[in-house]
């Protein structure tokens, strides 16, 4: 029998001793960022922003440096030593207290497949923390670094494509933040359940693209809920047209590339046939507002990330997607950063993971072709 669970957090407290010395508040005043070197491959150029050449068009956000430092920079404790994290993945070990994963893996992993592992940060880390296993990254940009550890490999790969590894193969399959960029969630699904080992489990984080308060200081006519109903109503757009060319094709598929699919990701993995589906929403605070200290500290990080994350994900859909000019562009996307560091709205995103197990099998021989 198939087990599931869900988990809601309840509200988020407003540290009474927050003072409002300003009516904004600064990311860059309390870190800095460090990007990454300069590649060498070719990339196509739009907007004065770069995105990955790999299957061009398949993916909106861009692998400049400008993204490359919004996903890596030194986190407050590793300033002292030049360390640097992926800003979300630190994030992420902040709110799962210093864990890489959620899924109850045992010692003796031997293989971990991270999918959309964007800079290796996570694939790195956890390969560190198992010596023994053998863990490999796959991404559409090599932007990942060439100094790893031994038991690590990347990949230039698409999710969406079939995947080449063999059946039954992997004990860990981790998957973050690809939402906006998958069209088929159902299949990506249902091939990592074919690569998972019996007994596998399958690892999500992803996020709702999209803010609310719980006090009501987030208004719908505010600048910022205008920028996510744009870019969510890009996506929709898009996610429609690729239905929409399915269907005429005589294809039956799930509608994807939608922001709005974190929340629902769960039916996916039922459908698959994951066993002891675990969906658990947490809250990730737009700012040092929150009254409890991790809290604080995930915002003040999640506040760092929007200062290029609002152009990385807007330019794209908007000059795309909605056909708005340049300036149209930009002019809705500086509104929404500025008000993002307002002191005066107390707003979070809704993350969501999710952990599953492929079901042991009782007997039957084992597959060793490819998914």
């Amino acid at each position: 029998m198939t087990s599931a669970s869900h988990t809601v957090p309840g509200p988020l407290e407003v540290d009474p001793a927050w003072k409002e010395t300003s009516d904004y508040e600064s990311a860059e005043s309390e870190y800095s960022t460090a990007s990454l070197s300069e590649s060498i491959r070719a990339y196509r150029y739009e907007n004065g922003r770069r995105y990955h050449a790999y299957k061009d068009g398949r993916y909106n956000l861009p692998n400049d440096e400008a993204e490359q430092e919004r996903l890596d920079i030194p986190t407050w404790k590793a300033l002292l030593n030049n360390n640097r994290l992926d800003i979300f993945h630190h994030i992420y070990l902040l709110m799962l207290d210093g864990k890489l994963f959620r899924a109850p893996v045992g010692d003796d992993v031997q293989r971990i497949l991270d999918v959309g592992t964007g800079t290796g940060i996570w694939a790195i880390d956890v390969a560190e923390a198992h010596p023994t296993a053998e863990v490999v990254g796959t991404d559409l940009s090599p932007i990942q670094p060439s100094w790893v550890p031994p038991n690590v490999s990347f990949q230039i790969d698409d999710a969406e494509s079939d995947w080449t590894f063999a059946r039954k193969s992997f004990d860990l399959i981790h998957i973050r933040h690809l939402n906006g960029g998958i069209k088929d969630w159902g299949r990506l699904i249902r091939q990592a359940f074919d690569a998972l080992k019996p007994g596998g489990w399958l690892d999500i984080e992803e996020y709702e693209f999209t803010l609310q308060s719980d006090d009501g200081t987030l208004s719908d006519e505010s600048n910022l809920a205008k920028y996510y109903r744009l870019v969510n109503q890009a996506a929709d757009l898009l996610a429609k047209a690729w239905l929409t060319s399915s269907f005429y094709l005589g294809l039956t598929l799930h509608k994807g590339q939608e922001f709005k699919i974190a929340s629902s990701l769960d039916r996916f993995i039922l459908d698959a046939g994951f066993d002891n589906v675990h969906h658990e929403e947490m809250k990730l605070p737009l700012g040092t507002w929150p009254a409890e200290k991790k809290q604080k500290e995930m915002g003040a990080f999640f506040l760092l990330t929007t200062e290029n994350a609002y152009e990385a994900f807007g330019m794209a859909f908007f000059t795309r997607t909605l056909g708005m000019t340049i300036p149209e562009a930009q002019e809705v996307i500086t509104a929404a950063k500025r008000e993002s560091r307002s002191k005066k709205s107390h707003t979070y995103s809704t993350q969501h993971l999710y952990y599953a197990q492929r079901p042991l099998e009782k007997s039957g021989p084992e597959e060793s072709g490819p998914v």
